[in-house]
């Protein structure tokens, strides 16, 4: 993208009160002012909305279980045997962090993932 610091003409560009509301919800779910917005439609490239607050802390948790389970995983291939109780609290707490991720994104949960686990 070419940053150019050096603007020096101005569009007068009249929206309807919705037209308005849309702009600034879409620029203020990317973290960007309506004018930076238009600025990036005007060259082609579509905005992607910002993750959420907690976006980079959730990938980490899941990773972070990621690495449990593939630990246990290990451990078994080698030694034929699982710990089933470490596996099990592994798998809630991924059905958990799940959950969280679902409400966060999407504002509710749909109770699917409730046959995760059995």
């Amino acid at each position: 993208m070419h940053i150019n610091s050096n603007r020096t003409q101005r569009i007068t560009l009249r929206l309807s009160e919705v037209e308005n509301r849309r702009i600034t919800r879409r620029a203020r779910s990317c973290g960007l002012s309506k004018s930076a917005y238009v600025r990036q439609l005007i060259i082609g490239y579509e905005p992607r909305e910002s993750p959420p607050a907690d976006y980079f802390s959730m990938t980490r948790e899941l990773k972070e279980i990621g690495n449990n389970l593939n630990q246990l995983a290990f451990v078994a291939n080698a030694t034929g045997l699982i710990d089933g109780a470490a596996y099990y609290a592994e798998v809630v707490r991924l059905r958990d962090s799940l959950r969280r991720i679902e409400k966060a994104v999407l504002g509710t949960s749909d109770g699917t993932d409730e046959d995760m686990v059995d």
